[in-house]
């Protein structure tokens, strides 16, 4: 498999005059799956993943050096760990070597049995991952709703989390799919510093996204309004507040359930990249907008894909000024077959030619692709028949 891959790619590549992808064998066990990827504090990178294990599933993590990802290490195990294909564990690196971990954990009293029960934990280590320390957990009193999709931010002083939450109190009516963006922060010594609800009403089950700017944190999330509209929404912390949430562009995406599909942020300073997917008039594309302002306001979209665009985007902001995103696509000829898709675009646009890093099933079973900046090039996770990762050099922009 992996052969087919790396000729897949490199053809690709070749096509759009792009350096070959070069596959980095990774430690997850052939079912390894509900992966992230994420700096560590040293320039490197941590890859965590779910897999079975002797007591149930087990989350582990590696750390990738030399281009090699070292032997996995334990996190944490048990029968309680829930595997939900959209909401994935993730670990992340403070500046210090500070670990932060957090996984969905499935409640005991689940009414009817088999319903949504989870409950989420955020943990820390300080010795390089060897022991960790719950810092936070939240709705452990869910028997008829779920508590997840946390995104982690990590900082000098402390850490930020956001994800969704069940309004309080739960509701039993089953027709009753709301729910919130919620938050928590920690400081330095991981004590709470703050803690509460950021949008009282929001899609039910798309993944967050969370990033630092010179202004403050930002978050983005599928938010749910009047008519069972789910576009895509920001809010900030600013001056010791989260902001009124505003929607990134009025997509008018009408759809009566959640598409399980969520935008990604990518920050550097005051400039902002922001992708996500929509299927508004039934025409699905992958878009992706600007901004200056540390998110406060974004440029119009720039559409990176149509037609066959599945979505799951990842994106990372380059010191240029320019972005990278990567989502999944159908390749739309009745197949069933899909890829990972990766496009570099500017402000203004036009975006460059499209890069192929690979085969990637486009329903459930590839997860949720990840990307991060590595050196002076890309390092991307996704899912095929096992857990795959991969260095590629930057997409160009369009020739002049």
């Amino acid at each position: 498999m992996a052969v087919g891959l790396v000729a897949l790619a490199t053809m690709a590549g070749r096509g759009q005059g792009h350096p070959p992808v070069r596959l980095l064998p990774t430690p997850a066990a052939a079912d390894g799956a509900m992966y992230s990827l994420a700096p560590d504090a040293h320039g490197g990178a941590l890859l965590s993943w779910l897999e079975a294990s002797p007591r149930g599933l087990a989350l582990r993590f590696s750390s990738l050096l030399n281009d090699r990802w070292s032997p996995p290490r334990l996190i944490v195990e048990g029968h309680q760990l829930f595997s939900n294909w959209a909401d994935h564990p993730s670990v992340a690196a403070q500046p210090d070597g500070t670990l932060l971990a957090q996984w969905p954990v499935i409640n005991d009293g689940a009414q009817p049995p088999g319903s949504y029960n989870n409950s989420m934990r955020i943990a820390r280590s300080t010795d390089g991952g060897a022991t960790w320390a719950e810092l936070f957990a939240d709705g452990l009193d869910n028997t008829v709703s779920y508590t997840g999709f946390v995104s982690l931010l990590p900082g000098a002083s402390g850490a930020r989390a956001v994800y969704l939450s069940p309004p309080r109190p739960i509701s039993s009516d089953p027709a009753d799919h709301r729910m919130t963006l919620s938050h928590v922060a920690t400081d330095a010594a991981g004590h709470h510093t703050h803690a509460g609800v950021v949008d009282s009403d929001t899609c039910s089950c798309c993944p967050t996204a969370v990033a630092s700017t010179s202004a403050g944190p930002i978050a983005a999330y599928r938010d749910h309004e009047p008519g069972d509209i789910r576009d895509i929404a920001v809010v900030r912390f600013v001056n010791g507040a989260w902001t009124t949430p505003r929607p990134v562009h009025r997509d008018g995406w009408q759809i009566n359930g959640c598409p399980t599909n969520g935008p990604s942020l990518g920050a550097r300073g005051s400039r902002v990249a922001l992708a996500w997917f929509t299927a508004a008039g039934n025409a699905p594309q992958v878009n992706v907008a600007f901004s200056t302002d540390s998110g406060a306001s974004f440029q119009a979209p720039i559409v990176l894909d149509g037609r066959t665009a599945v979505g799951r985007p990842a994106t990372v902001l380059l010191d240029d000024g320019s972005a990278v995103v990567a989502w999944l696509a159908s390749i739309g000829d009745g197949s069933g077959r899909g890829e990972l898709r990766l496009r570099r675009v500017a402000p203004g646009g036009p975006p460059g030619p499209i890069v192929v890093a690979g085969a990637a099933p486009p329903g459930r079973s590839s997860g949720m692709p990840q990307m991060m900046r590595l050196g002076d090039g890309l390092l991307v996770a996704w899912r095929t028949d096992r857990l795959l990762t991969a260095r590629l050099p930057l997409p160009p922009l369009p020739s002049r």
